[in-house]
């Protein structure tokens, strides 16, 4: 029988076995796909690559990706983020996995996302600056208008959110912190907040974060976090 631990970590080791490229916590590191694309790989991510004569496809595993795709009408470049797919033929957007969500940002020329509805496929064409947001069981969508300039905030260490939870802006955060971080507070974890925040300090991040409502980050070592009120 496996024990808890080898049940936690079996996510984790299937990503590293299906992965082309990978980063640890706190890492980014930039890609250099076959075709000249370029991709930036956010902390904790994970990307398998798959290209044949006819179409370039990249599958998200984990975490956030920053793509600068070269032009070739012949090869579309799509990528697949747990059956959200954004195909494109040359741009620059960014696509990152949440919990429960799955976030598409363009900061440069058009991309379709594609996503199962009702049987079927629903389909959105973005725009420079609009934030797509698919909520993965619901199927529900928001569309959001940000500035171009901030979409992949975290390529220069700073994570830029709009009207998200404090939960959903920890788990981010999670990704460049060693310490496990928990917030048992529910009401404060369901807070929604717009800001940037410091990924190159994340104590800093978290108390940024939280203090505003009333929240203070209790330090367990250096092994955990503790998010709370109290």
């Amino acid at each position: 029988m496996l024990s808890l631990s080898a049940w936690i970590g079996m996510p984790g080791l299937l990503v590293q076995w299906q992965a082309d490229y990978r980063t640890s916590v706190a890492e980014t590191r930039a890609v250099v796909l076959e075709d000249g694309s370029v991709v930036q790989l956010g902390a904790k991510s994970a990307i398998k690559a798959h290209f044949t004569q006819g179409r370039r496809e990249i599958t998200l595993l984990a975490g956030e990706a920053f793509f600068n795709v070269v032009h070739d009408a012949a090869r579309p470049f799509v990528v697949d983020a747990q059956n959200v797919k954004v195909e494109v033929v040359g741009t620059e957007f960014d696509v990152g996995l949440g919990k429960d969500t799955t976030d598409v940002a363009l900061a440069r020329g058009v991309v379709r996302v594609s996503l199962p509805q009702n049987g079927g496929m629903k389909g959105e064409v973005l725009s420079p600056g609009d934030r797509l947001t698919v909520g993965r069981r619901s199927g529900e969508t928001s569309l959001e208008k940000v500035a171009p300039e901030d979409i992949g905030a975290w390529r220069s260490g700073r994570l830029f959110v709009v009207n998200s939870s404090i939960g959903a802006v920890i788990d981010e955060i999670q990704r460049y912190h060693p310490a496990w971080i928990t917030i048992p507070d529910r009401s404060l974890s369901d807070t929604r907040v717009t800001g940037i925040y410091d990924l190159s300090d994340p104590d800093k991040a978290l108390a940024a974060l939280v203090s505003p409502f009333g929240g203070n980050v209790y330090s367990l070592a250096d092994i955990g976090r503790v998010v709370t009120r109290y």
